[in-house]
């Protein structure tokens, strides 16, 4: 969270409406990934907000659809990144009062996706990845 509006120049933004398309592409562009063998990058979102006065709605949008916080056991190292998410957890519960839960889960390493399948529906709590509350 920062003070003044984030500007970057190749930010994604996306509309409400775009969801489901970004889904798909999303899940096709996986797909592809598993069965060709071009080494293709994986595919990245990132996304930054700026929440504060003259944000239109978007604490509030945030609010209602923020789940937790998530903790990745494959590649995050536990004693700094869960200090870490700990001390976003409570910055978050004090200057916007949210009940932030932590989420640990299993993830495949970088570039690879051998336990991922586009064909069945993917349940994050079932073996392999064990997606669990931390807190």
């Amino acid at each position: 969270f920062s003070q003044k509006p984030f500007r970057a120049p190749r930010q994604c933004k996306y509309k409400p409406s775009q969801k489901e398309a970004w889904i798909e592409t999303a899940r096709e562009y996986n797909r592809r990934r598993q069965t060709d063998t071009d080494n293709e990058p994986a595919l990245e979102n990132e996304v930054n907000l700026y929440v504060g006065p003259g944000d239109g709605g978007v604490e509030a949008a945030l609010a209602k659809h923020f789940v937790g916080l998530l903790f990745f056991r494959s590649t995050g190292q536990q004693a700094r990144d869960l200090g870490v998410l700990r001390r976003l957890r409570d910055h978050l519960s004090g200057s916007l009062g949210w009940q932030v839960p932590i989420y640990a889960v299993t993830n495949e390493p970088p570039g690879q996706l051998r336990h991922w399948n586009h064909a069945h529906k993917l349940d994050l709590r079932a073996p392999p990845y064990n997606l669990q509350l931390v807190s």
